[in-house]
């Protein structure tokens, strides 16, 4: 069953209304965990992403045309697989979620006055292309899903009318999601918010550790050697360290202080273990040995002790 709308808070309105850094952040949490246990509804993620840059229902503009297009065609490729045959990471329910962060940090950035609608828009729809058509395959050249992903996109928006700079921006955007990162290649604020969007998710305490799960998952199934490695504790320790400095919007949402939370977590987990000294690694190598549902209890009750 779909999760139903009002299951969170407006995660915007909240951002802006709370004195807690981390009560948006938690509420979106929430909602996209439950959105999980139903279809993932890419086209409707994209309608409710542009709902929240406009604060209500968006005018139809060449940009959202394509945007909805090209969802229209995310939701056609999953589909297309096998039953259980859908990549386990990189699926609809990614792209989805990619999309609605997208969504809550462009709203945030146009309510800070860092970007005009357009260019809003135009961060939505490139989220919902940049795992256009993915097959679940780590490639051994550099971006070349990404660069797919960018051409067939910049191909739906200039059937739509897109401007040319916008298309730029577009492909720009996607381009700047390609792994492993590479700072030149995101130069601007659209850049930089489309990869805090990619691992949105994977920056939240509960779903981040489901995520590494499924990446692990899909990577086994590729044929990745030590795929599961990327499912452990040290692992996402490295990931959490790895993130850049958030944009405005992005602390605005929480994630600057979530991520924070979780490194200390870590560290926490160390001392309540005992070890000498109480390091995030320490804490994080620790909980590698362990069961896995103990070391998930452990962690969450080092992350909510005073």
């Amino acid at each position: 069953m779909a999760a139903p709308a009002d299951i969170t808070d407006d995660v915007l309105d909240l951002a802006f209304r709370e004195a807690r850094p981390m009560a948006a952040l938690a509420s979106a949490e929430r909602y996209l965990i439950a959105r999980r246990g139903g279809p993932p509804r890419v086209p409707a993620a994209v309608i409710q992403a542009l709902e929240d840059l406009a604060g209500g229902r968006p005018a139809p503009s060449p940009v959202t045309r394509a945007a909805l297009a090209i969802a229209d065609i995310v939701e056609r490729h999953g589909a297309a697989f096998p039953p259980g045959a859908e990549p386990a990471y990189h699926d609809r329910h990614h792209q989805a979620e990619a999309v609605l962060a997208m969504g809550w940090l462009a709203g945030a950035a146009r309510r800070l006055g860092l970007l005009s609608h357009e260019e809003a828009e135009v961060a939505v729809a490139a989220m919902a292309a940049h795992d256009l058509l993915h097959d679940g395959q780590p490639h051994a050249e550099r971006g070349l899903l990404e660069r797919r992903s960018a051409e067939a996109a910049a191909a739906i928006a200039a059937q739509h009318g897109v401007a040319p700079e916008m298309i730029a921006a577009l492909r720009r955007t996607i381009l700047a999601t390609t792994w492993p990162w590479v700072e030149s290649e995101a130069p601007d604020l659209l850049c930089r918010l489309a990869r805090e969007a990619d691992l949105f998710g994977s920056s939240l305490p509960t779903l981040g550790m489901r995520l590494s799960r499924l990446l692990a998952l899909e990577l086994a199934t590729a044929g990745q050697p030590a795929a599961e490695t990327v499912a452990g504790h040290a692992a996402r320790l490295a990931l959490l360290r790895l993130l850049p400095p958030p944009t405005p919007a992005a602390r605005v949402l929480g994630l600057e202080a979530a991520r924070a939370a979780q490194i200390a977590a870590y560290g926490a987990t160390a001392a309540r273990l005992r070890i000498e000294p109480p390091t995030p690694d320490a804490g994080a190598a620790a909980l590698d040995t362990m069961d896995a549902g103990d070391a998930e209890a452990l962690l969450a009750w080092a992350g909510t002790a005073k």
